[in-house]
């Protein structure tokens, strides 16, 4: 029992760090997929920061900076404008120096529109369309970002919340920022209600993360080929087992084939030779002898009928018997002979004329031979039978040989030797 308890306890210890270890090894990934990629979901992580001049103001996350949350730019020389955006960061938990960027109140226009429900496939192509006539811009001169606010199916009509910034403002503040050395992640406004599915962004998708590094790229790379090489040993591995499994059963398919080649040309040669041997016997058993339709025929016709030709043979694959002699009546004997076992089709041939005896008909009929049944097929030595033990020949008999007169053989012949 002791030794049962301690089984069990020993492999639910085993479960436990197996979960454990499974636990640890997809936070790991998690924490570095949101590390690393920001549109895994870990842009959230990336720092939200506020621009006025030259003071930048650390948004969110607030708890993990504490309460160093400004910094003056203008405090510091141009070297340590850089160390010191790069500490600010760094007190949020930034060590890649991404980071997203909320304009203020009047650095961008929020406002929203009524579309028709059925531009909603190709909003942002119609939304930069009718730009002049939305805001006082014109689609080249500003960045703008749309978000589908409600759904009015009756009405089919659509409520949209429309961001937009002057392109020379945006390019200027991402100049700066990347003089500080930063990788821009996005472009919030402050309209933007917080905890929205699908916040407001105008940062262009190709300026997003345009600064990324060496390490960056070797490391995404590595894990696309990492991905690429754990696929093609995925795929791979049953294709080399299905190879394995085929290479170790062609030699046991080549001796069956080889087997089986042998074995048909065993029965073929044997159906052959059984061929060869039954082809006089079905010769003869396949037609019923002359002396059998003699006895027939005198069995089935009436004593007043005189047979005086029977002529028994072969027209083409069939056997007839034709009969010809004198009777009382022909026409009876057609109906004699349709209940022959041996013969069928009787029919009468030519014409009947008068007999040399007086109330006599001479006739003449031909019959088909009915085919006789083969008798059953026999193996010659029974299956898991001795075969026969051949009888020992007979010592050969003595010869006679000359005697010296007056003497008596030695030996009397055999019997049955000389008949």
């Amino acid at each position: 029992m002791a030794a049962d308890a301690s089984a069990i306890r020993g492999k639910r210890d085993w479960r436990a760090q197996a979960a454990a270890l499974f636990a640890w090894w997809t936070g790991e990934i998690s924490a570095f997929a949101r590390e690393h990629f920001a549109v895994l979901g870990g842009g959230g992580d990336v720092p939200l920061v506020a621009i006025e001049g030259d003071e930048v103001t650390l948004l969110e996350p607030r708890a993990a900076a504490g309460p160093e949350t400004h910094v003056d730019l203008a405090a510091f020389d141009e070297p340590r404008r850089r160390s010191a955006f790069r500490a600010l960061l760094q007190r949020a938990g930034e060590t890649r120096d991404r980071v997203r960027v909320r304009l203020a109140r009047g650095e961008a226009l929020v406002r929203r529109v009524a579309m028709p429900m059925a531009t909603e496939e190709n909003l942002r192509q119609v939304i930069a369309f009718e730009m002049d006539r939305l805001t006082p811009f014109r689609a080249e001169e500003v960045y703008f970002d749309y978000r589908v606010v409600s759904r009015d199916a009756a009405a089919g009509r659509l409520s949209v919340a429309i961001a937009v910034a002057r392109r020379e403002f945006v390019d200027a503040l991402l100049g700066r920022l990347r003089g500080l050395g930063a990788n821009v992640q996005g472009l919030s406004v402050q309209e933007d209600p917080a905890g929205a599915a699908q916040p407001l962004d105008l940062l262009p998708s190709e300026q997003r993360g345009e600064r990324e590094t060496s390490r960056d790229r070797i490391v995404q790379r590595s894990l696309v080929g990492a991905v690429v090489v754990l696929l093609l040993f995925a795929l791979g591995i049953p294709l080399w087992r299905k190879r394995e499994t085929v290479v170790m059963l062609l030699p046991l398919v080549e001796k069956a084939r080889v087997q089986a080649e042998a074995t048909s040309r065993l029965s073929a040669e044997l159906e052959r030779q059984v061929n060869d041997y039954n082809f006089l016997l079905a010769k003869k058993y396949g037609s019923w002898p002359v002396l059998a339709y003699v006895e027939e025929i005198s069995r089935l016709l009436p004593d007043n009928t005189w047979v005086q030709v029977l002529e028994v043979r072969t027209t083409g694959k069939t056997r007839e018997v034709q009969i010809t002699g004198e009777t009382a009546s022909s026409s009876k004997l057609i109906e004699i002979l349709e209940q022959s076992k041996l013969l069928q089709n009787a029919t009468p041939r030519g014409t009947v004329s008068r007999g040399s005896t007086p109330n006599s008909e001479r006739f003449m009929i031909a019959a088909e031979a009915r085919p006789r049944p083969l008798p059953d097929a026999s193996p010659v030595i029974a299956a898991g039978a001795a075969p026969e033990a051949q009888p020992q020949p007979r010592p050969p008999a003595p010869t006679a040989t000359a005697t010296p007169a007056g003497k008596a053989p030695s030996a009397a012949p055999a019997k049955g030797a000389a008949r």
